[in-house]
Order: structure tokens, then sequence, then C-alpha cells
């Protein structure tokens, strides 16, 4: 049962290094060679630290004190690291749509400036940008409360300003 283990943390090697390999050779776009790459270190280090949790366990068991240690720290390091790209991912996501919303405010308020009515804004997001009606509804209402629009206006003048300060220097 220990062999099983180990063999699950030399799978887990040879699988990172022989589907790394795989991915730089294939004619993928840049998206789909990120994604396939972030899938081959998510599998490896899972199948990493399933192994070495499983080997440090049936080492305690055996008697191997010193070995089991070593392998339950290693799971546990793979699985802080495991966690960290997982957690990076997760606020990547939020940036994403934290910049999508006022993306979105930005051209809001530029038709709001137009004079454009609530209708056509609704239509503008709803067929647009595929939101749905619930949704642009309300993003409408919460844009319309005078408060959230200053914050939200004084949010993206700041935005502005550092952007051009970048194009500055």
């Amino acid at each position: 049962m220990l062999q099983l283990s180990y063999v699950g943390i030399a799978f887990a090697a040879v699988f990172y290094v022989a589907f790394g390999i795989a991915v730089r050779l294939m004619e993928l776009s840049d998206t789909d060679r990120n994604k396939a790459r972030l899938w081959i270190v998510v599998i490896s280090l899972s199948s990493f630290i399933i192994s070495n949790y499983g080997a440090g366990i049936l080492n305690l068991m055996m008697g191997r004190v010193s070995w089991g240690i070593v392998f339950l720290i290693l799971g546990t390091s793979f699985g802080v690291i495991l966690g960290s790209i997982f957690l990076k991912l997760h606020n990547i996501k939020v940036r994403i749509k934290m910049r999508r919303f006022m993306l979105l405010f930005d051209t809001v308020e530029k038709y709001m400036n137009e004079g454009k009515t609530n209708e056509e804004i609704l239509d503008y997001l709803t067929k647009s940008q595929k939101l749905a009606h619930k949704d642009a509804v309300n993003f409408l209402n919460f844009i319309s409360d005078p408060t959230n629009y200053k914050f939200l206006s004084d949010v993206n003048n700041k935005i502005r300003e550092a952007r051009m300060l970048t194009r500055l220097k």
C-alpha cells in the first residue's frame, strides 16, 4: 500500500513533465495554453497532495514517524500552494467583475449625460451587454441612487487620473 503512495507521487511528477511538454508542443492560442497549464498544475498538485498524505499516514501507521511527518508536511505545503493558486484565481475573477462594472457605469453615465431614457439604457444593457433583465434593472436602480452615483463617479474620476498619470510617465 505504501508503494502505491510512492507511485502516486511519481505519477504526479511524470504527469506534470509529460503534459507540460505536450502542451508546449501543441499549437494552441495563449488562452488555451494557459488554461491547459493551469489544469496540469492543479491535477499534478492534487495527486501529489493525496499521495503525500497517504504515504505520511501509512508511514505513521508502520512506525516510521519521521518519514510520516515529512510526507505530511510536504502534503500540507503543497496544499497551501494549491490553495493560494485558487485564491489568486478568485481575486482575478473579482477584479474582472469590478472592471466590467466600472466600464458599464462609465458607459451608462455617458448615456445619461446624453439624455437617453432609462428604457434605452436598459435596452443597451440587455442586448449589447447581454445582462439579464433583472440584473440590468438592479444595476440601473443601484446607480440611480445619488449616494452610489456620487461614490462611483468619484472612483471613476480617480481611475481616469491614475491612467493619465501612467500615460505621462
